[in-house]
């Protein structure tokens, strides 16, 4: 009899986790500061940027990781493998919040530059440590850029709920997470920040509505074909290109009008933080799109790169971490050495490269056996 505790092994999707490796490479680039190379990157071209598409993508694994095999089994199970991957979320968080205070503040000490740590928000650590401290520790202080695994451990306990929910069907599930991301946009519902005062940057009760969505996918996919549909397909490609071009002009492309195509206030505020449905809508095309238009044997994402982005996506926590502590560092070297456009690929690179070889290495060490190498 199957252990009711570990979920049915079902086959990876190569597309889900080359693109969730490349959300996570597009992050780390764009995370490092004043770096010209992410002009380059999803956030210039469209509504969206790599933290939507991480999200969303991550619903989709979880559901498969820790809700299929529950659908009309017992929850505890689940409940507890999502709970425990929250503290597991929990603990990494507190560890990069850890490791890149004291670098950057080293850091400011060595070089006499007191912005590696004020502009990161972490000054408040030195005017009372312990009070601040505590509030890393309780989520209610997210220094710059360390603000996205407090959000993903909001979403993994959300997770057993969102399980009860899809008991009563996905349109339930997908009705009540909707219906709190409007309240949350409505009354500007959040959770509480001490330093910001403004609440969360991502907001779990909007953000969560990206995450459900990714979760309902997956449980809409054993028995429904989703993509394909030409009309939907076009109607996906008409949002994209519109996505485009309100975000022109495009900061890379020197050769184009140096004037936007639309008017910045046509749409109003296009809210990262409470998820604008500009945004959300953004990311939904942008997945079918490449759901219906890459098949899942394509024959680059078996090339040395694409499977080396890939275990990027596989090990997402892992190199997540890895790269918020790279881009850090990056940022000392080219402030160090000149913000250069070489200096500047060259770090953005030589991260990259790390990423790739950790992951490659997580994975020898989960699976027991050597995988094929990152480059040919």
């Amino acid at each position: 009899m199957p252990d009711p505790s570990v979920p049915p092994v079902r086959p990876r999707d190569p597309r889900v986790d080359f693109f969730r490796g490349l959300a996570l490479i597009f992050i780390f680039i764009d995370h490092i500061p004043d770096n010209r190379w992410s002009y380059w990157t999803l956030k210039n071209f469209g509504f969206a940027d790599a933290s939507e598409v991480f999200v969303l993508l991550s619903g989709y694994s979880a559901a498969l990781a820790y809700g299929l095999g529950s659908q009309h089994g017992p929850l505890r199970p689940s409940f507890q493998r999502a709970f425990r991957r929250a503290g597991v979320i929990y603990a990494w968080h507190i560890a990069i919040f850890a490791i890149s205070a004291v670098m950057l503040y080293a850091a400011a000490q060595v070089f006499n530059k007191p912005a590696y740590v004020n502009n990161i928000a972490l000054q408040y650590l030195t005017a009372d440590p312990l009070t601040w401290t505590l509030r890393a520790l309780t989520l209610t202080y997210q220094p710059n850029q360390m603000n996205i695994l407090p959000l993903y451990v909001v979403l993994m306990l959300w997770f057993p709920v969102m399980l009860l929910l899809f008991r009563r069907g996905v349109l339930v599930a997908l009705g009540v997470s909707l219906a709190i991301w409007a309240i949350a946009n409505i009354y500007k519902m959040n959770l509480p920040a001490y330093d910001t005062g403004k609440g969360w940057y991502f907001n779990p009760f909007a953000w969560q509505l990206l995450f459900t969505t990714g979760a309902a996918a997956a449980m809409l996919a054993r028995s429904h074909e989703l993509t394909g549909r030409r009309a939907v397909i076009a109607m996906a490609l008409l949002y994209v290109a519109f996505s485009l071009v309100y975000a022109a002009p495009w900061v890379p492309v020197s050769w184009l009008p140096d004037h936007r195509l639309l008017p910045q206030e046509l749409l109003g505020t296009v809210s990262k933080p409470h998820l604008s449905a500009w945004r959300f809508l953004h990311v939904l095309a942008l997945a079918y799109v490449a759901g219906s238009l890459i098949p899942a044997t394509a024959q680059w994402l078996d090339h040395p790169v694409s499977r080396a982005i890939a275990l990027c996506g596989r090990n997402g926590l892992e190199i997540f971490a890895l790269g918020t502590i790279l881009s850090f560092l990056a940022w000392i070297v080219l402030w160090q050495l000149g913000n250069s456009l070489t200096m500047e690929l060259i770090v953005s690179m030589a991260g990259v490269v790390a990423m790739a070889y950790a992951a490659r290495h997580m994975t020898e060490r989960k699976t027991g056996r050597t995988s094929a190498p990152v480059a040919g």
